[in-house]
């Protein structure tokens, strides 16, 4: 196509969550004019509404407290969790990764993006080769919206506006949860409550997790383009522009006028995947079949930018795969659906499938614990837990008669049996099957074992579990009546199957060669985590580490991890 454009940058970028972000700012630092286009009204994506973590091995934070980690366990845990799964996690995409992770975050930090550590928090597969369990992920501080001025109402709410709009970071709420159960987690919680106490007597809006780091970059981006930053909101990427073979643009619908921008360097998508596309997920989902009615993802992750790169012939690999985060539905539940949701990582509860038999380690990486679910077909699989776990974790007005509300047990949204037989009549799975499982774990339990499937025995799966509960936080028995079940899906925060880029961010075609003018990053790509989630803020850390890379090489910027490490 050739004509008028109605508009010309140097880079292009769909999608306004992390990798946009980064990039948009790398690009303005390489002396670039990027435009970030942005289809929803507010800006973050998935990005903006998640924990907001960001994980990357041998980090600059864990460098600088003095954390023993390196670039070589680093490569190491990505061999021996992911394996060989082909050109998405490729060696090459692994370095740069690695490489230019580092010199993303310093970059940010020099910027003004504040990180702290997430002490605490394990990689999700610490007993394997190259694991570590002090925590690789850095979160942002809870940062003022007044810094953003009118920007402020464009942000993605963060993820704690859930929890009762408490000023908390990812990494507390760890300990929030269990503020009844231990000291040092009331000290923990007592801390939240002061602060956001204080931010409300200061009449301050405290962006925290996912806003946090988008609110921070959106700041560096206003103060770089002197109040007016590059991006468009309500502007859809409707189709690429190709002259010659190149990428030179895109047609944006903004406000729902079509615009012809020009990409003089390039456009990176960096516009999510396809999570809340039925057809798609139906086209694609393979052995882990799924129409979307799961799926909790950003409201925007509909697929079309992804399929715009399909139409120019871009290769494509893990289109089944995503984010896959097991979860309860109840409807108008409140606090007690939250405290059920995280059943799998507490002591007094169990998954089972259909025949009354457990599956897998609960207490696993969310992703690993959803793909069990398809494995075992028990989509969905039941939660079983008893009357202990209810009095532990279920928050009440009365803190020694804490009880499921009655209605969840009226509508049928949990089951309630006085002995595990009435249970499983309940649920309607063999009752000498599910009797035989639950006594079966109760006898290893008591010890603190689980010899079926290795659940406590990892600093991960201890990470998230009950601090007061001994002799292991993530593991106990179901012995107090009476007995309760759930609906438990395998729902989804995004997909995370797309285009093959190679290590600069750049989409390949069907014979593995560069799509000239094309970079992608986050979960419109094939991720580099394979079929796996690292750690927690894995695929936050892709789409940041890749946006950051398409928008140096774009300028044609060599980073300093492709010389040396």
């Amino acid at each position: 196509m050739t004509g008028r454009w109605d508009e010309s940058v140097d880079l292009l970028i769909a999608g306004s969550g992390g990798g946009g972000m980064v990039a948009g700012l790398a690009a303005l630092d390489s002396g670039l004019q990027p435009l970030i286009v942005e289809k929803q009204a507010l800006i973050g994506g998935s990005t903006g509404l998640s924990g907001g973590m960001v994980w990357l091995p041998n980090n600059p934070l864990m460098r600088a407290e003095g954390i023993v980690d390196s670039h070589e366990d680093g490569l190491a845990y990505f061999d021996d969790v992911i394996g060989d799964i082909g050109a998405a996690s490729s060696p090459a995409r692994r370095e740069m990764f690695l490489n230019a992770g580092f010199e993303m975050i310093n970059f940010l930090c020099r910027k003004g993006v504040r990180f702290v550590r997430c002490p605490g928090w394990s990689d999700y597969y610490p007993n394997h080769r190259g694991g570590n369990e002090s925590g690789r992920a850095v979160e942002g501080v809870p940062f003022d919206a007044a810094e953003l001025q009118a920007w402020s109402a464009k942000v993605q709410p963060a993820m704690a506006k859930s929890y009762g709009r408490f000023v908390i970071k990812t990494n507390e709420l760890r300990s929030v949860q269990y503020y009844n159960r231990t000291l040092p987690a009331f000290a923990v919680a007592l801390r939240v409550f002061l602060r956001t106490k204080a931010a409300r007597i200061r009449r301050r809006d405290m962006l925290t997790n996912g806003a946090s780091l988008i609110g921070q970059m959106l700041k560096v981006l206003i103060d770089l383009s002197d109040g007016d930053p590059p991006i468009w909101t309500n502007a859809a990427m409707d189709d690429l522009i190709v002259e010659d073979g190149r990428v030179v643009g895109a047609r944006i619908v903004r406000d729902g006028s079509a615009v012809n921008v020009q990409a003089r360097h390039g456009v990176l998508l960096a516009a999510g995947g396809f999570s809340r596309n039925a057809d798609m997920r139906r086209r694609y989902s393979g052995d882990q079949p799924n129409e979307a009615q799961w799926s909790i993802a950003n409201a925007g992750d509909t697929g079309e930018v992804l399929q715009t790169a399909m139409r120019l012939g871009a290769k494509t690999d893990l289109l089944d795969e995503a984010w896959w985060l097991p979860s309860v539905f109840i409807a108008d539940g409140g606090d007690a659906a939250r405290a059920l949701g995280s059943g799998r990582q507490r002591p007094g509860a169990i998954y089972v499938d259909g025949t009354g038999r457990r599956f897998c380690n609960e207490s696993n990486s969310y992703v690993e614990v959803g793909k069990a679910m398809y494995a075992n077909k028990a989509v969905p699989c039941w939660m079983v837990f008893d009357h202990g776990y209810v009095r532990r974790y279920v928050a009440g007005a009365n803190p020694l008669k804490r009880r499921l509300p009655s209605q969840l047990i009226e509508c049928g949204a949990v089951k309630r049996g006085d002995t595990i037989g009435e249970l499983a009549g309940q649920i309607e799975i063999p009752a000498d099957e599910l009797g035989h499982t639950i006594e079966r774990f109760n006898r290893f339990a008591a010890k603190g074992l689980d010899p079926d499937f290795g659940r406590g025995q990892s600093a991960y799966n201890d990470c998230l579990g009950d601090p007061g509960y001994r002799p292991n936080a993530a593991i106990g028995p179901l012995d107090r009546a009476p007995y309760y079940a759930t609906k438990v899906y395998p729902a989804d925060v995004g997909t995370c199957g797309g285009v093959i880029t190679n290590e600069h961010a750049q989409v390949l075609d069907e014979q593995d060669r560069v799509i000239d003018g094309l970079y992608a990053t986050g979960n419109i790509t094939a991720t580099v985590m394979g079929r796996t989630y690292l750690g927690a803020g894995g695929s936050i850390a892709s789409t940041m580490v890749f946006g950051y890379v398409a928008a140096r090489h774009a300028a044609g910027r060599r980073l300093a991890g492709e010389m040396s490490h």
